[in-house]
């Protein structure tokens, strides 16, 4: 029973403790789970009818970001250009963009099960920006992160308004009032 509008460039913070539903509401507005009532439109579109027009819109970043950690960060993140079906010729750009986005460059050839968890973290992120998504959702993006990565993470956000706009879920209240222009 959730009703909100997020307008274009908006940091939005979904607030509430574990286990609220800040998750459910997230993978319904992904497409990753279907509703059992309602309506959710993301950039004007019906996530139940047109579930793959909304997720090429959207960059959605989970909390445990499914990763192959065999993978180096490098072959990972063209993988996912390639599944995003992003033209050969715009992934370079693309690629370094959301790559310096993302403070990756020194862990590129390195494999992503050798990372540690901020790094994890961050080729998570790079993943979810990397097509240059109009919306990003983005959950629970500094859990497990040092002092020093959340304020990178919180930095990048506020770089992402350029050309996107965030909702974030969390249950820590500082990091609402850090990154959030509303709850």
């Amino acid at each position: 029973d959730v009703s909100f509008h997020v307008g274009a460039g908006e940091v939005v913070g979904l607030l509430g403790p574990n286990g609220s539903g800040k998750t459910t509401l997230m993978r319904i507005m992904t497409g990753y789970l279907q509703a059992d009532a309602g309506q959710v439109l993301v950039d004007g579109l019906d996530v139940a009818s047109e579930p793959i027009a909304v997720q090429q819109r959207v960059g959605y970043m989970m909390e445990n970001a499914p990763l192959y950690h065999e993978m180096s960060v490098q072959g990972y993140l063209r993988m996912v250009a390639d599944l995003r079906q992003i033209p050969r010729a715009d992934q370079p750009a693309l690629l370094s963009r959301a790559i310096r986005a993302a403070s990756l460059e020194p862990m590129l050839t390195r494999p992503i099960g050798h990372l540690s968890k901020g790094y994890r973290q961050r080729v998570g992120l790079a993943q979810t920006i990397v097509h240059r998504p109009k919306v990003l959702i983005l959950d629970e993006p500094t859990v497990g992160l040092d002092p020093t990565q959340i304020l990178e993470v919180r930095r990048l956000i506020g770089q992402l308004t350029q050309y996107s706009t965030v909702l974030l879920s969390t249950h820590i209240l500082s990091e609402v009032e850090a990154v959030c222009d509303r709850v």
